[in-house]
C-alpha cells in the first residue's frame, strides 16, 4: 500500500529557501564550535578526574563497615543481595530481584515516507514523495488522524503500559546499595510468562512467554503485547564515597562527580579503565559530531551557490559536487584546528608539546621533499 505526492518549486523559491537555509547553517556553525570547544574542556576534566580517583581509591572489604573510612573514596566488590519483592499486579507477577521491567507494544499501522528529487532545466526542482503503509509493533500509539492516505485508522488508546518495579534494599555484604546505584544495575535476561492469571483466561493468551491481546500468530489493528525482563541480583563492584553504612557521591577537583558501579568482580584498577574508556568514547562521539554539525553548516552556506547554477543541471551537480567537497575540508581543517587549540589553552604543557610536535613533523617533510626536488634536479637527462 502505498500513496505518491508530487511537488514543484521554482527557481526563485529554491534561492530564497536557500538563502534562508545560510541562517540555519551559521547557526549550526556557531553550534558545532560550542561543541567541539566543550568536548575538548570536558575531555580534560574527564582525564583529571579519572587520574585523581585512580590515586585517591582505597579498596576496602565489603564484609564489615570500618568508620576509619568514612567520607573516603572506597572501592569495594562482592554479591549484591535483596529480599524485596518486584511485583506487578496486573499479571500477578512476584519475583525475589532486583527489578521487574515489562514493555507494552500495540500492533499499528505506521506511515513511512522517501522522497526523490529530480531537478529540471531552468532551475526548478521536482519532488515525489512515496508515502507506504505497514503494519507493526510499536511502543506508543501511532496518530492515524494526520496520514496522508485514508483507510489505516489505527483508533485511540490502550490498556497496558510499560513500566518497572525496583527494589528497594539491595546489599553489598555490610554495606546497603542507595538507590542511585541500584538503578546502575541495568542487565536484565527475558522473564517468560508460565501462566495468566485466571480471571484473565479470556482477554489473551500467551506466545513466546509474552503476554498476546489478540492472535498472536494473526494480529490485528489495537491488539496489544507485553513482554517482561529481570534484573537478578549478581556480582558487581562500587566506588563511590562511603557515608555510614552506605554510599555517596564523589565529587573531584574538576567539579566532576562519580557513582559508580559495575557488574563482575572487578579491581579498582580495572573500574578507572572503564570510566577511561567511558570517556574517550564519549570523547570521539562528540568530536564525530562536531565535525559533522559543522559539515552541514557549510553545505548550507554554500547551498546558494550550487541552486544558482541549477539552470543547468548537469552545472548545478557540478557546483554542488565542489562544495560538499570545500565543506568537509573546511570541516575537518577547522575541527582539527579548534581541538589543538583547546588542548593548548587548556592543558598548555601537552597542547603546546602537540603543536611543536606537529609543527617539526611538516618541517622534516618539507625538507624531506626540497631534498628530494635537488637530487632530481641534479640528475643529467637521458641521453637520446
Amino acid at each position: 500500500m502505498s500513496y505518491t505526492e508530487t511537488t514543484s518549486s521554482g527557481w526563485l523559491g529554491r534561492i530564497g529557501s536557500s538563502i534562508t537555509g545560510v541562517l540555519f547553517g551559521l547557526v549550526l556553525l556557531v553550534v558545532s564550535l560550542v561543541m567541539l570547544v566543550w568536548n575538548e574542556r570536558n575531555a580534560v576534566q574527564d582525564l583529571k578526574t579519572n587520574k585523581e580517583i585512580a590515586e585517591k581509591v582505597i579498596s576496602v572489604s565489603a564484609d564489615s563497615v570500618d568508620s576509619a573510612n568514612e567520607g573516603e573514596l572506597v572501592h569495594l566488590n562482592g554479591p549484591a543481595k535483596t529480599d524485596d519483592l518486584v511485583k506487578n499486579q496486573q499479571f500477578e507477577i512476584e519475583e525475589n530481584a532486583v527489578r521487574l521491567s515489562w514493555s507494552a507494544e500495540i500492533y499499528q499501522w505506521v506511515e513511512k515516507k522517501e522522497s526523490k528529487k529530480r531537478k529540471k532545466l531552468g532551475g526548478g526542482e521536482e519532488t515525489v514523495t512515496t508515502y507506504t503503509y505497514k503494519k507493526e509493533w510499536v511502543n506508543k500509539p501511532v496518530d492515524s488522524s494526520n496520514f496522508k492516505e485514508s483507510g489505516h485508522d489505527n483508533g485511540g488508546g490502550r490498556k497496558y503500559e510499560s513500566g518497572s518495579s525496583q527494589a528497594k534494599a539491595v546489599t553489598l555484604g555490610a554495606f546497603k546499595l542507595s538507590d542511585e546505584l541500584i538503578s546502575q544495575m541495568s542487565w536484565k535476561e527475558p522473564y517468560l510468562l508460565q501462566a495468566l492469571p485466571d480471571s484473565w483466561k479470556g482477554d489473551g493468551r500467551l506466545s513466546g512467554g509474552a503476554f498476546y491481546s489478540g492472535t498472536p500468530a494473526s494480529p490485528k489493528i489495537r491488539d496489544e503485547k507485553v513482554s517482561f525482563s529481570l534484573t537478578g541480583p549478581d556480582e558487581v563492584s562500587v566506588m563511590a564515597v562511603q557515608t555510614g553504612d552506605s554510599f555517596s557521591t564523589y565529587k573531584s577537583e574538576t567539579g566532576k562527580t562519580k557513582l559508580l558501579l559495575y557488574q563482575g568482580l572487578l579491581s579498582a584498577e580495572e573500574v578507572v579503565e572503564g570510566e577511561v574508556t567511558k570517556a574517550k568514547l564519549l570523547r570521539w562521539a562528540l568530536r564525530g559530531g562536531g565535525i559533522v554539525a559543522m559539515f552541514i553548516g557549510f553545505l548550507l552556506i554554500l547551498k546558494p551557490l550550487s541552486v544558482l547554477a541549477d539552470v543547468l543541471p548537469f552545472l548545478g551537480n557540478l557546483v554542488g559536487g565542489v562544495s560538499a567537497l570545500v565543506a568537509l575540508l573546511l570541516s575537518i581543517a577547522i575541527s582539527a584546528m579548534i581541538i589543538a587549540m583547546s588542548w593548548i589553552f587548556f592543558r598548555p604543557v601537552l597542547g603546546i608539546g602537540l603543536f611543536v610536535v606537529v609543527i617539526a613533523c611538516l618541517f622534516l617533510i618539507k625538507r624531506k621533499m626540497s631534498a628530494r626536488n635537488q637530487i632530481s634536479a641534479s640528475v643529467p637527462p637521458p641521453l637520446n
